[in-house]
């Protein structure tokens, strides 16, 4: 039988945190719990759920988070290495809003098919490498 839920404990040792911050999560509901014999647990179906929308908390060990935004949306970083600029001239444009974007916790993401569109539509910015490969140097890197 497939376990259902995880001690407060267990998700603390699962993403590297301390006592208080694992609380802090559980207190603003991030994810569904149960008490059991008086004890505190952590529905593991919702806490999948809740990594798999969020960027910020990376589990030790483990598949990177935010899996439902990483497939659809590029980060800052990859986007300005597929242009080749920096990203303070990637904010710069995004201030004139050619691509939308969405913000994942603090972080924010350009929509794939929106850039790709705008990118279409434009002749000035040319991509220096394909998004596949900014997407491997960027796993390469952040393993080292």
């Amino acid at each position: 039988m497939k376990k259902k839920s995880m001690s407060v404990r267990e998700m603390r040792r699962l993403l590297g945190l301390g006592k208080t911050e694992a609380y802090w999560l559980v207190k603003k509901n991030y994810f569904d719990t149960v008490i059991i014999a008086g004890k505190m647990r952590v529905m593991i179906e919702s806490f999948e759920n809740w990594y798999a929308n969020q960027l910020h908390y990376k589990k030790i060990i483990g598949e990177a988070p935010g899996k439902n935004w990483t497939s659809i949306t590029m980060s800052i970083q990859e986007t300005a290495s597929l242009l080749g600029i920096a990203e303070g001239t990637l904010y710069d444009l995004m201030k004139k809003k050619p691509f939308k974007t969405v913000k994942v916790g603090m972080y924010t993401r350009i929509y794939i098919d929106s850039f790709e569109d705008w990118y279409n539509s434009q002749s000035h910015y040319k991509k220096v490498i394909k998004n596949e490969e900014v997407v491997a140097c960027l796993k390469i890197a952040s393993l080292n």
